[in-house]
């Protein structure tokens, strides 16, 4: 079977999942093209996939529909001088289920997404020389630091020295020590220790240390902890080249050895957060604003940096957790970018209806926990149904209000979340992005019930009862549309068509406390119009007119940061969070204007009245200004107001006649 460009080869794996080549194929589009179906690609047929790889030509590609044997057909190519084959998994994703004999359109769509372009994704180069410090563990970590030692460049610290301690004799050095302070990321970690020693060689059966010495500053490429104690990370599982696991830990140690052995060399990391600092709203004038990314990130990328936060991407972990939360799309995630996710989402949506499907749902899995956890039901339990379509992403924790809602936007009536329950605490913000979505998909005449569900349990059996429930959801009208731009922009013309196609009473959809999109309500009569919220606002929502006083204030570019809100000197603005789908949301209003006020003196416009009549008013009663015509300096602008002080008898400025210098003479005399 053939889509264009592509030669696809389905095998039903030893015949254990039902497959229907010629349903398959018309679904792909590709009627002529034959429906034999293989059972045995990767053994007793290998000789059809040879022939496969031989007739493919120069702007082809073969797509093989197996995962597992992945290697096999690489090693095969590789005999045959071809390029490797491309590989998707329709066994686990659809063919070893209970509803295999329904799932012909999952399976169309699965094989047609998988000739989708993959964006581009940026990546940065780690230069490891091998430099493997091993903290902690005793006699566990000499015996790893023995075992490592021929491949790595091996320094044991040990943190405690125990009279069972027998002396070792290894390739490596070692030290003992405690770490008190750890930063940096793989290739570059940096520690410093207190009471560090080097151990003599002259250690007979006890190693003998040299005289202890606080704050020594090292470094080293990879970082194994055995200590058992608190970890010396925050996220530590995320941060590469930091290894830990308990010093009894016998599986773990061979786990860490693995691991440890192969860091060495050049690697490439992907980046996975595209940063801003000119859309970043953090702060303004030392004046906090948006912290959602700080308060989020799991790795500890994230720091303050001025007025802006900082992402390290040596460090970032590729949660996805910043870009779901940021407010003004200063952090984006790159991997792949929100639109991208969004746009192979409604392809794959369209596949499915295009071969038949009906009623879609939407499985959102990372590929560790996730993928393992739909493996284990596929082997032995009821596997996937054949409507839930799984979607792997590099992480759960980009699952925004922006996706959740643009999915079913898309027309995925259901979406469940299958987040990893070891990491329960790091995906708090995930339950408030949910919250969001129903709010948003509330306003939009969508019923939200049942709508999301996200899955933390561990019990293979608990997830698969939650998948073959037969939750009850209300029928909507989805909205297709071309995902483009940020995510707000993405956000905002996804509901607006769905709130049309859905026939919403109102554009001005009320959100939860502490969402990013609203509107701040101004007290206009207390309002002086001193434009401190328009110098302060991160975003541009709070604007002034060059020519008038007016203050202006354009809805959808509110990030609802609060910066506005503590910078006002009056205290009249408060936050409201709301969509508002509207086109008048992408204008700027006039919130208030005033008359300008003129110099008394010499006519000059230098202020407004309300903020001129409301600085007499505060320093009407002030000391300085009882004296008669004091106040009226105030309604002259600088120059005359400086002018007026000079000319007055009793100069505001007077300090009395400069005494004379004293001179030796005085002193004499």
């Amino acid at each position: 079977m053939t889509i264009p460009q592509t030669k696809i080869m389905l095998c039903n794996c030893g015949k254990s999942m039902p497959l229907d080549g010629t349903t398959v194929n018309e679904a792909c589009g590709q009627a002529d093209a034959g429906s034999d179906v293989a059972t045995s690609l990767c053994r007793t047929q290998q000789d059809r996939l040879t022939a496969a790889m031989e007739a493919i030509g120069a702007d082809e590609q073969l797509l093989v529909a197996c995962t597992q044997e992945e290697k096999t057909f690489e090693d095969i190519a590789s005999e045959l001088g071809k390029p490797a084959p491309q590989t998707i998994n329709i066994r686990e994703m659809a063919g070893w289920s209970e509803e295999a004999d329904s799932a012909s359109p999952k399976i169309a769509a699965l094989l047609r997404s998988a000739g989708d372009a993959v964006p581009q994704v940026r990546s940065m180069t780690f230069t490891s020389h091998g430099r493997c410090l091993i903290y902690g563990g005793g006699e566990a970590g000499l015996s790893l630091g023995k075992a490592l030692a021929d491949k790595l460049g091996v320094t044991v610290m040990l943190d405690k020295v125990t009279q069972e301690l027998s002396a070792h004799s290894f390739a490596g050095q070692l030290t003992q020590g405690k770490i008190t302070k750890a930063d940096g990321h793989f290739t570059a970690f940096s520690l410093t220790i207190d009471g560090f020693a080097e151990a003599e060689p002259w250690g007979r059966s006890e190693p003998v240390f040299s005289a202890k010495t606080d704050g020594v500053e090292t470094s080293c490429d990879i970082l194994i902890d055995l200590t058992g104690g608190t970890p010396l990370f925050t996220g530590w599982d995320k941060r590469d080249g930091y290894l830990r696991c308990a010093a009894d830990d016998r599986a773990g140690l061979l786990r860490v050895q693995a691991q440890a052995a192969d860091m060495i060399g050049v690697f490439e990391k992907p980046i996975y957060v595209d940063f801003d600092e000119n859309l970043c709203a953090h702060s303004r004038n030392s004046l906090t604003g948006c912290s959602r990314c700080l308060d989020v990130c799991p790795a500890g990328a994230i720091v303050v940096a001025g007025d802006h936060v900082a992402i390290d991407p040596a460090v970032c972990g590729g949660c996805g957790m910043c870009g779901a939360v940021c407010p003004s799309g200063a952090a984006q995630t790159a991997f792949p970018p929100i639109d991208a996710t969004l746009s192979g989402l409604a392809n794959l949506h369209r596949y499915y209806s295009e071969a038949g499907g009906t009623a879609a749902q939407l499985l959102l899995h990372d590929g560790q926990w996730g993928g393992d956890m739909i493996e284990m039901l596929a082997r032995y339990g009821k596997g996937l149904p054949a409507a839930l379509i799984a979607y792997e992403m590099h992480s759960v924790g980009r699952v925004g209000h922006d996706l959740l809602a643009g999915a079913v936007t898309l027309g995925f009536e259901r979406i469940f979340v299958l987040m990893d329950p070891r990491k329960g605490p790091e995906y708090a913000s995930l339950h408030q992005q949910i919250e969001l979505a129903e709010a948003l998909l509330t306003g939009t005449g969508v019923v939200s019930k049942n709508r999301f569900v996200l899955i933390d349990e561990s019990d293979p059996d608990e997830v698969e009862q939650i998948f073959w429930q037969k939750a009850k959801t209300s029928k909507y009208t989805p909205a297709p549309f071309a995902a483009m731009g940020s995510p707000r922009a993405v956000t905002r013309l996804g509901l607006r068509g769905l709130s049309k196609a859905n026939g919403a009473e109102t554009d001005v959809i009320p959100l939860p406390e502490g969402a990013p999109y609203g509107r701040v309500d101004i007290d206009t009569d207390k309002c002086t119009i001193c434009l401190s919220c328009v110098g302060a606002c991160p975003a541009g929502a709070l604007q002034d007119n060059p020519d008038a006083p007016q203050l202006l204030f354009r809805e959808d570019a509110c990030l609802q940061c609060g910066i506005c809100v503590a910078t006002c000197p009056e205290k009249v603005i408060t936050l409201v969070p709301q969509f508002n789908l509207s086109d008048k949301a992408m204008a700027t209003e006039l919130v208030i204007e005033d008359e300008p006020f003129h110099c008394t003196s010499c006519g000059k416009a230098f202020g407004t009245t309300k903020s001129i009549e409301n600085v007499i008013n505060k320093l009407s009663g002030h000391s300085m200004f009882q004296a008669e015509g004091r106040t009226d300096m105030l309604k002259m602008c600088e120059d005359c107001r400086v002018e007026a002080m000079f000319s007055q008898g009793d100069k505001m400025v007077d300090v009395g006649e400069r005494p004379k210098p004293r001179t030796t003479d005085d002193y004499l005399n």
